[in-house]
């Protein structure tokens, strides 16, 4: 038993399996409380943005509306970006790429001067649209790193069927949908508690997450089939 548990984790890339995924939730989860904290916005989704354009546009608030359009515009760009770069370069390498250049994206947000704050979150929406079509699967459940929503949904439904049948494989669905939901809000309570003390700095530790991910996911041996 444990030898076929084994062989089926390493049957999975390492950027498909649990660890990596526990590592993006927690950088996941402190940029988009980060957002939360410093400027009361969710710099990650798209939802509350669209929202607030819509707002400004109904308002006549000319500068927010055109600041929100470019968010939304950053956030389209990092769909369009791993939409199409991995059938031009290669998953591994566009995954390797997207990594480097979220760590750029994190730096690039403790660095900027004090700035109107979309134009400080703007790096955060693309990072996080990059990341969400990027890495999407773990051990093959579609998880999100950057959002919750459906990830409390899908370790709800799986906690609900694996007690009603006992089935193996809904019991693996609220694990990992579950360790995602659990990953991502300890990255927020990092956040929240840490911000009040060193600042922007706390996006540092994405910064690292994702500097350190970058050469393991693109050194990592192709696997046999």
């Amino acid at each position: 038993m444990m030898q076929n548990s084994k062989l089926q984790f390493t049957s999975y890339p390492l950027c498909e399996r649990l660890p990596t995924f526990l590592a993006l939730t927690l950088a996941g989860g402190i940029c988009g409380c980060y957002g939360v904290v410093a400027f009361g916005t969710f710099a990650c989704g798209e939802t509350g943005n669209l929202l607030h354009l819509w707002k400004s546009v109904a308002g006549g608030n000319i500068v927010d509306m055109l600041l929100r359009g470019l968010t939304l515009g950053m956030f389209i760009l990092g769909i369009v970006l791993a939409a199409i770069l991995p059938d031009k370069l290669g998953k591994k390498r566009w995954q390797t790429i997207c990594l480097a250049v979220e760590a750029i994206l994190t730096l690039s947000v403790i660095l900027l001067p004090d700035i109107h704050f979309l134009l400080q979150l703007a790096p955060l929406f693309l990072l996080a649209a990059m990341q969400y079509h990027t890495f999407n699967h773990c051990e093959g459940c579609a998880v999100a790193t950057v959002f919750c929503s459906n990830n409390i949904r899908q370790s709800t439904l799986g906690m609900v069927d694996w007690i009603r049948h006992k089935q193996p494989e809904s019991f693996h669905r609220f694990k990992i949908y579950g360790m995602a939901v659990l990953s991502y809000s300890i990255g927020a309570v990092l956040c929240a508690a840490l911000f009040s003390v060193i600042g922007r700095k706390v996006l540092l530790l994405p910064f690292v997450i994702y500097l350190l991910l970058c050469p393991l996911i693109g050194l990592e041996p192709k696997q046999a089939k």
